[in-house]
Order: structure tokens, then sequence, then C-alpha cells
């Protein structure tokens, strides 16, 4: 049995303001020094990594520090996709005036779903060596499957991005899931755990492109697992772990589908460990959904903390929230987390910086509480 739950966090991290400076003015087609942003990165990744060990985080990430955003990245490193798709949201569009509060932001002006327009295909293969290597000179020696990259899932291109080129959703996916391969092995062969960020696995039950494939979420789910599975040939489940969530905007989520209705979608990806929302009041009642459901091997990083809110969970709401869970899968079973990142898109977040480490220090505290109880 485990000695204590460990801790972990969604992957993005806040990016320090002058790093995300220089993104976006590249991305607004300025003039900017690559090797002055590339040096920034490393420096801001080193950065990101103390500032986790000092809040106690076991499982840490490279703050995804080098990407527009946890999915936008895919229009810097992969070919076939132009010009801007529009979003929607059904639980927003019901209140426009908080939509206006929302995404009539600069982080939105910065933030583009593009549209396939071609054959997708991996146009810059270093990039995620640089990414590796930045995290890896930041560990200074540690052991890498303490760390771990996220990287995108094809259901997640073919939600935001939508399909003008292959006329089927089935071939999109596929070749989706043939050009994301290659990264998901870099991350597996460098010894990290590699984290596939997959929200549309929930959100397209609710949300969309326009124009997109992905049609009815029946029928997307089990296409998009096919592919993702497909994709992830080869790599051992234990070093797999897959992130689903509702969507980290600060919607109402009255319209969000419940844990139950997916799970078992879920549960079919070749994943060791699974990461789901606890830490909001939309889901954290899901938890009694393990109550029902055969884990196998599984684990589950359980969202603790509430990546919308400036509120800071008392580290005994975060430990109540795993021992609730703790007592139904085990405590070896069970890993702390965060219901989403802090930055999935540079300065989208709700959360002010500073508190975010905040949040993450509570989270260790409370994971502290969680193993000494169960």
């Amino acid at each position: 049995m485990a000695d204590r739950i460990r801790t972990t966090h969604a992957g993005s991290l806040p990016r320090p303001d002058d790093l995300a400076d220089m993104i976006w003015s590249r991305m607004d087609g300025q003039q900017v020094d690559e090797p002055e942003l590339e040096a920034r990165i490393e420096s801001a990744v080193a950065e990101v990594v103390g500032k986790q060990r000092e809040a106690g985080i076991d499982f840490i990430s490279d703050g995804e520090m080098s990407k527009t955003g946890f999915s936008t990245y895919v229009n810097e490193r992969f070919s076939g996709f132009e010009g801007r798709s529009e979003f929607q949201a059904d639980d927003v569009a019901d209140f426009p005036n908080l939509a206006m509060r929302l995404f009539a932001t600069p982080a939105m002006a910065h933030l583009v779903f593009s549209n396939c327009v071609g054959p997708v295909e991996l146009s810059d293969k270093d990039a995620v060596h640089r990414d590796i290597e930045c995290l890896k000179k930041a560990l200074d020696g540690e052991d890498p499957s303490n760390a771990f990259m996220g990287a995108i899932s094809p259901g997640q291109i073919a939600f935001n991005y939508p399909d003008q080129h292959y006329g089927s959703h089935e071939k999109y996916l596929a070749a989706c899931a043939d050009a994301l391969s290659y990264e998901y092995k870099a991350i597996a062969d460098a010894g990290f755990k590699l984290q596939i960020d997959s929200p549309d696995v929930a959100m397209a039950a609710h949300c969309r492109s326009v124009g997109s494939s992905v049609g009815d979420w029946h029928h997307h789910l089990p296409l998009a697992i096919e592919a993702l599975n497909g994709a992830l040939e080869g790599i051992a489940p234990e070093q797999v772990r897959f992130h689903v969530c509702w969507g980290n905007y600060g919607g109402p989520h009255h319209k969000d589908i419940p844990l139950a209705e997916i799970i078992d979608q879920v549960l079919r990806v070749n994943a060791g460990t699974i990461c789901v929302e606890g830490g909001n009041p939309r889901h954290e009642h899901e938890y009694r959904v393990f109550e029902n459901v055969d884990l196998g091997e599984k684990r589950v990083i359980l969202g603790t903390i509430d990546t919308k809110s400036n509120f800071v969970e008392h580290p005994q709401v975060v430990a109540d929230r795993l021992v609730r869970l703790g007592k139904i899968i085990g405590k070896e079973r069970l890993v702390a987390g965060t219901d989403c990142g802090f930055d999935t898109f540079i300065r989208f977040s709700l959360v002010d910086p500073d508190v975010a480490w905040l949040k993450l220090k509570s989270l260790s505290e409370g994971a502290e509480l969680a193993s000494a109880e169960l």
C-alpha cells in the first residue's frame, strides 16, 4: 500500500509575463529574437520546476512554458491548419453578457482555433525534443518518471479544428493520430509520464467548433478513443495519464454531461491513470461514480482544486475530497490533483498567478491530512 497520497496537477502553470509577451509578439507577427525566446523558455521551465517542488508537488511538469496553449500549439508544430474557427459553448450561450466578460479579452484574441485545410503532418519534429531537453535540464538528474509532459489527443484536434479537407471524421481522426504518435513516443522514450489532454470527451456534449465533423458525442467518443489508442501503441499504459475535463472557462456549466455517462469510454483508453474533476461545485459529487465501475489496474488523479476560482481551498477540504474517494478505490490508487491547468492558454486563466501557487500548497497539505486519515 502507498505510504502517502502523491500530488500532481493538470499540466499548465502560470507563465512569466515577459515570456507571455514574447510569445504573443511572435503570434502578432512582430520580430522576436528566437535564441532569446528559447533561452527564456528554458529559464522559465527551471523556475516553474522549482516552484512546484516548493509547493510540495510530487509529479511535476514543464508548465507548458513553450506553448501558446495546451491544444493551440498544433498551429505552430503541425501543418494543414489555417484560418480561424468559431467556438460555441451551450451553457454560456444562455448568458450573452457573461459571454462578453469571459471571451471579449486580449487572451481570447490570441486563442486561435483554425481549420484543417490540408494533410495533418508534423512540421516541427524538433519542438518536442526542445521541450524534453528543457525539462530534463531543470530536473537536474531527478528520475524522469516523477515528471510528465502533456500532449493533445486526436479527438481534441478534431473537436477544436473543423475538418475542411478529409471529408470523413474517421479519416481525420486517423490522420491526427498518426501525426501525434511521434511526440507521444518521444515523451515516453524520454522516461516522462505522457499526459493526454482530451477535454473533448466531456465537452463534445455541450460545446463545438462551428463546422466541426464531431457531430453527436455518442458517435465521436468511440472513434476518438480508438484513434488515440492507435497512436499510443507501443507505449506502456502505466506511463500514460488521461486527462478529461468539462472546459476550463468560467461558465455556469449547467449543461455539462455527467461523468457517469462517459466513464465507460474514458476507461477504454490505454492509460494507467485517469484524471477527472472533483474540485468544483458542478462535479465534486461525481467521486460516487467509482462505486459502480471496475477500474481494473487504473489509478485516479482526483481534481481537488478548482482552477476557475481564486478561493484557496482549505487543506481539510482537499483532504475530505480525497478521503471520500480513497475509501472507495484505496489510497494506493489515488493521486491528488487539480481540475485542469492554471494557464491552459496564455493569460486565459481566471486564477491570479500568485494564488495558483497557494492553491498547490494547500493541495499538498490536504494530501498529507488525507494520507494520515486513510
